[in-house]
């Protein structure tokens, strides 16, 4: 009997432990986020804002509710890339959520994403987490403190109140240099470890600080978006993900990269144009250049189109040849990899809207293949960078 009980005391301890091991292992390299970027979700059922519980596995953490925007949408408010709140291409997929993560004076609630995840974490264990966020073009604000919250219960209420509010120690992922994301037209990374506590089985994101701990910018409304801004900081989300680290893994977000080459400066070319040079000639020495990561059109891209669509309107034969051009780090990093491809997509839309009918261009997605032909062996690499990230017009 006592050789028995043994065997079989092994073998309860044997099998936790095997279970364990197993967990760990299933864990290792898998998003442990449901549906991370919303596209398992009714879609053609949308129709209004504040129906975020359509995507599979996420409702919202108040009674304020979030939202869900999909290309397959049945209203034009909430589809993608267009939408109530401007337009952005979703990072992954065609659907993405939206939060308010502040208001001036709390005039609109904030209002916060949550889901449950596949496994519950497990005690001691380093995660990789991070999301990636857009402010909204109608967005009166840009903000800090966008954050992930874990806990092994679901946090909030069904009330619609201002905010939930949490100490520092409880924002569990955020920005390390807490800054505001102002950037439009692309997408912000979050991105951190963390160290579980054991059996945290939900997540949720927004902004968990004090209005007095954030850090706010007005914003100027873009001149090509149509609406009224609303009086709050609104951030279209997208691709999540909580992965566990090995035991030599480092949890490598790449910020310091992208922070060197945002801060590159923007490259700026004056057209060389002369009386006696031709329509082709004209257009052709026009170019519109970018910071990293970026396809919006800022005000002297915005008149090099102006000068663009007077001249195709005076010549309503031409056909141009717009070509996306993106810099080498754009062009290896997943994350940017098809923004060459937006640049000449959105430039065409302005086109458009300028009067210029679409049929009159070709896109050309080059990213990184076609170097600037004005570069110089005096160019440091972040001047070459800069150069590179470009639309270049050809006239067919």
């Amino acid at each position: 009997m006592k050789f028995k009980s043994r065997k079989l005391n092994r073998l309860f301890f044997t099998l936790p432990a095997l279970m364990l091991t197993f967990s760990i292992a299933a864990q290792e390299g898998e998003n442990l986020v449901n549906n991370p970027s919303f596209e398992d979700a009714q879609s053609r059922k949308l129709r209004r804002l504040g129906d975020i519980e359509r995507a599979d596995g996420w409702v919202s953490a108040t009674g304020s509710r979030a939202d869900l925007f999909s290309a397959d949408a049945g209203m034009p408010d909430i589809q993608t890339p267009n939408n109530v709140y401007g337009r952005e291409e979703p990072k992954d997929g065609i659907n993405y959520a939206g939060i308010i993560a502040y208001s001036y004076r709390e005039k609109e609630n904030r209002t916060y994403l949550t889901a449950q995840l596949k496994s519950p974490m497990i005690k001691g264990m380093r995660y990789k987490v991070q999301f990636y966020a857009s402010l909204a073009e109608l967005s009166k604000y840009s903000a800090n403190r966008l954050g992930v919250h874990f806990s092994r219960k679901p946090i909030g209420t069904d009330n619609k109140i201002p905010a939930i509010i949490l100490k520092n120690e409880e924002i569990h992922v955020e920005h390390p240099k807490q800054e505001a994301f102002d950037g439009m037209y692309g997408w912000d990374l979050v991105c951190g470890e963390y160290i579980a506590t054991g059996k945290e089985k939900f997540i949720t994101i927004g902004n968990f600080s004090l209005d007095a701990d954030i850090k706010t910018e007005r914003v100027r409304k873009p001149r090509d978006v149509k609406g009224t801004q609303i009086i709050a900081a609104y951030y279209y989300i997208d691709d999540i993900s909580v992965q566990s680290l090995g035991a030599n893994e480092k949890c490598d977000c790449n910020y310091a990269d992208e922070a060197n080459v945002r801060t590159s400066t923007v490259y700026q070319r004056a057209p060389e144009i002369t009386p006696n040079m031709s329509v082709k000639d004209k257009i052709q020495q026009h170019g519109i250049y970018y910071a990293f990561g970026r396809y919006d059109v800022q005000m002297d891209g915005n008149k090099t189109l102006d000068k663009l669509a007077s001249l195709m309107k005076e010549n309503p034969d031409i056909k141009v040849q717009l070509t996306g051009h993106s810099d080498a780090e754009e062009a290896e990093n997943p994350a940017e990899k098809i923004v060459s491809l937006r640049r000449a997509e959105y430039v065409r839309t302005l086109m458009e809207e300028k009067g210029i009918s679409p049929d009159r261009f070709v896109i050309e997605d080059a990213k990184n293949s076609k170097p600037s032909p004005y570069l110089t062996e005096s160019d440091d690499e972040k001047l070459k960078a800069a150069k590179n990230r470009r639309v270049s017009f050809r006239v067919l």
